[in-house]
């Protein structure tokens, strides 16, 4: 039977079970914020206003005009499995508020040191009581206006295993801001302001609709782009805002789901939204959503995850299906067909069976004509000089100046060399060159990069999270080229970009590079890369994109004078060869 083990089975103590609900539950200051706004709404409040220093995990304090709680019931409220949300188990069935486990205040009590100040309407005073790690200090009679302020400080001073594991004070900003916009996005009758180290962060009156509290949100310029949609079939309701497939983005950052308000992740809902616009947008977009799912409590199961951030729809696949209908109805997406990436190609090649002169003229002309029809590369141009010497491979240090340039479906820059001939990526080249020229740049400590100036600078406002990475690495950015000042709340004004660039469309570069930054970085030296990728990438000459010969030969020595022009970045070919064996090989011949 093996050794018997020693270790005998116990009743654990009352502070480690708190401190392992408290894992369960709090996961960093957001969870804290998450936890403590949504007791703020449950209790009435039309007013909220959250404060976080050092990203929270020095203090948090999350202040309401609530119905806040007796003075007699202070102590209790901090008890585990207390709650005044449900009183029994059936309750959970046809739970309709946010917080109903009773566990909250408890755990968060565990980790750190709260005081919580908090009077009803009916009471001539409010109570303040102080606890650390979970044991109770000071309770006594406080003056406050009706409402709760509740105050935690020094997150996980006792479990020092989890406050190592914390992310750097930006970071941890950053997912506050996350949270709270989100929620406040669900109630725009509710008045939220949130104040980071001492600065507004977001300052958002009520308002009457769920329009405006996007537009204050998201800014007026994504808001234009959004549209209506909704339907309600068999007792659920589901409706929001959707951008329409010309505004997109390169992640999922600006889609927030709800069901009955609440913010949840579920990837059956965020399938339903790419099915929706699968035939409309390219691959690797995502457009901006705001999806409110209404159906009845005992339908949907919100006790799936300790942090109710996820939840089991018994309904799902009828969800799904109201969610693809509502969303392509709404937006005219049924019919639209799939952008792609580059123009299709003349629907028959005219002049095939004129004489060769004619036929080079036709399809492999100067390429002044931009339109791309009746040529089979959009722009064809030639050098008149003697072949590049090249035979096998391409060197390295082989810039091809002597061959002549096609440029292949506005994507592809075909070359001949001695042994055969190379098809160049532009996109994938020119995303090398920016890289490698950023990244000199950054080492140098200095603003190496050329500057353009715009003629009109360009006043942007930015999302909650795009202006917390801009925060974070305006001074990398500056040293990129860009040339941004604030311009007050959630604006920015762009005087200058970098040279180099031939995608700046008004604005969207920088948005995407400021989407890319957000999504979990925080530090701008160790995530210089990061940023380096996403400039390169966001800022290259884009597939689709029409070059002259000048332009394909300026890429061309561009590309060869990095040090490994053969790869992008992120590892992809700048270049594809074909020897003249292989072409052969092809044709049948020996």
């Amino acid at each position: 039977m093996g050794e018997v083990s020693q270790r005998m089975i116990r009743v654990l103590d009352n502070a480690s079970i708190d401190r392992i609900a408290a894992g369960e539950v709090i996961e960093r200051p957001a969870s804290v914020v998450k936890e403590l706004v949504e007791n703020a709404l449950d209790a009435g409040a039309g007013s909220i206003r959250i404060q976080a220093d050092e990203g929270g995990t020095a203090a948090l304090t999350v202040e309401d005009d609530g119905h806040g709680i007796h003075f007699r019931e202070l102590p209790l409220a901090f008890e585990r499995h207390a709650t005044s949300k449900i009183v029994s188990a059936a309750d959970i069935t046809q739970v309709g508020t946010f917080g109903f486990r009773g566990e909250a205040l408890a755990s968060i009590a565990s980790v750190s040191r709260v005081t919580l100040v908090s009077r009803v309407a009916d009471e001539e005073f409010g109570g303040l009581i102080r606890l650390t790690g979970g044991v109770h200090e000071r309770r006594e009679p406080a003056p406050r206006n009706p409402g709760t302020t509740i105050t935690v400080e020094d997150l996980f001073f006792n479990v020092p295993a989890r406050r190592k594991y914390l992310k750097t004070p930006p970071a941890e900003r950053k997912a506050i801001v996350g949270v709270v916009t989100a929620v406040a996005l669900a109630h725009p009758e509710v008045r939220w302001r949130l104040v980071c180290d001492g600065e507004t962060v977001l300052d958002l009156p009520p308002v009457e609709s769920l329009t405006d509290r996007v537009r204050d949100v998201l800014g007026g310029e994504v808001t234009a782009h959004l549209a209506r949609f909704s339907r309600e079939e068999g007792g659920i309701a589901v409706g929001g805002l959707a951008s329409k497939p010309t505004y997109t983005r390169p992640n999922r950052t600006q889609q927030y789901l709800y069901v009955n308000r609440r913010p949840v992740r579920s990837p059956a809902l965020a399938q339903a939204v790419f099915q929706a616009y699968r035939e409309s947008v390219p691959p690797g977009r995502h457009p901006a959503v705001v999806l409110f799912i209404e159906v009845p409590a005992p339908e949907v199961d919100v006790n799936v995850h300790p942090a109710k951030t996820e939840v089991r729809l018994l309904l799902e696949r009828s969800v799904f299906s109201l969610v693809l209908g509502a969303l392509r109805d709404g937006l005219g997406l049924r019919d639209a067909p799939r952008p792609t990436a580059t123009p299709d190609l003349p629907a028959a090649l005219a002049g095939l069976a004129a004489a060769e002169g004619d036929y080079l003229r036709h399809h492999f002309g100067s390429g002044d004509d931009d339109s791309g029809q009746g040529r089979l590369f959009g722009a064809a141009a030639s050098v008149p000089a003697e072949p590049a010497d090249a035979d096998g491979p391409v060197a390295e240090d082989a810039p091809l100046r002597s061959a002549p340039f096609w440029q292949l479906h506005r994507t592809y820059i075909l070359t001949q060399i001695k042994g055969g001939l190379v098809l160049i990526d532009q996109h994938n080249s020119h995303e090398r060159i920016l890289y490698n020229e950023a990244k000199r740049a950054l080492a140098e400590g200095a603003y190496a990069i050329p500057v353009q100036q715009l003629l009109f600078p360009v006043h942007m406002e930015l999302t909650p999270d795009q202006v917390q990475a801009f925060q974070i690495h305006k001074e990398r950015l500056g040293e990129l080229g860009f040339v941004i000042q604030p311009f007050g709340g959630q604006s920015v004004l762009v005087q200058g970009i970098p040279s180099s660039l031939r995608n700046w469309e008004d604005g969207r570069l920088l948005r995407d590079i400021l989407d890319d930054l957000g999504e979990g970085r925080d530090d701008p030296n160790a995530d210089d890369e990061a940023l380096l990728a996403s400039f390169a990438c966001h800022g290259a000459i884009r597939a689709g994109a029409l070059l002259t010969l000048p332009e394909m030969q300026n890429l061309v020595d561009r590309l060869f004078a990095t040090d490994l022009p053969l790869s992008c970045p992120h590892g992809r070919p700048t270049l594809i060869q074909f020897t003249l064996a292989e072409l052969e090989k092809r044709f049948g011949r020996s």
